[in-house]
């Protein structure tokens, strides 16, 4: 795996034949469709409060959770790995579907599923057969294929760990989107091999309950915080009284 990786890792020429018209790309990825919108810049700040946490401790690998489905993760996944690519030319920045139940970073990009990490954990493809270049950005991506027989079973699988262990090496920031936490086992497990855990909420709809048991499930793994998703910039005191003033 390591050699292969060091072959995946010169992924710049590859562009996904499957990424090439901008009607695939769900509208969501604001930081790609509307990179001058209030919500693309919102991602923005997200971004680069990571990256002063960077100054403080080491934080390469990012994880992207929810408590219950439908919370919006995979959006914020792609959207943060977007703008780390865009913000740091020099780096390599690698985004890894790990949702293998319910896989939609090819989906919102408009790429095709396969082959994924799935493919890899059973043992019928390498990692050069897996990560692309999405457009003409400086993200790889790395899909999550189909859904195996047992989903936490391959996550939890020392090929898992070993492929995470090598992923460290070749990329500068790796953005991992992670099935939701309350229903499957799958975020607690990988939760503890990232250096982060970005637990994602969606306003007015998820209960504070489900986000504390949440929290509780994954059973002290870093947590850096919670993102509020869907919320309405104009109801904040500060963008009612820049947007009166514009």
């Amino acid at each position: 795996m390591e050699q292969t990786m060091e072959r995946a890792g010169n992924f710049l020429p590859r562009v996904d034949d499957a990424a090439g018209s901008p009607n695939a790309v769900d509208r969501r990825l604001v930081s790609l469709t509307a990179p001058a919108s209030s919500a693309a810049e919102q991602y923005r700040s997200l971004y680069y409060r990571l990256e002063r946490m960077r100054e403080l401790r080491p934080l390469k690998v990012v994880g992207i959770t929810s408590a219950m489905p439908g919370e919006g993760k995979t959006v914020t996944s792609v959207n943060l790995a977007l703008v780390a690519a865009r913000a740091n030319p020099d780096r390599r920045i690698l985004l890894i579907d790990a949702d293998l139940r319910r896989g939609q970073v090819s989906g919102v990009l408009g790429i095709k599923s396969r082959p994924g990490l799935a493919d890899l954990l059973a043992g019928e493809c390498e990692v050069r057969d897996l990560v692309r270049r999405f457009q003409a950005t400086r993200m790889a991506v790395i899909t999550a294929g189909p859904t195996p027989e047992e989903p936490t079973q391959a996550l939890a699988s020392a090929k898992m760990k070993q492929f995470l262990k090598v992923v460290r090496e070749h990329f500068d920031e790796v953005y991992v989107d992670l099935p939701p936490t309350l229903p499957f086992a799958d975020s607690a497990i990988l939760g503890h091999q990232t250096d982060g855990l970005l637990m994602v909420v969606r306003a007015n709809v998820t209960p504070a309950q489900a986000v504390n048991q949440a929290v509780e499930q994954l059973a002290g793994a870093p947590i850096l915080g919670c993102v509020l998703n869907g919320a309405e910039m104009s109801d904040t005191p500060y963008m009612k009284n820049y947007m009166r003033n514009k």
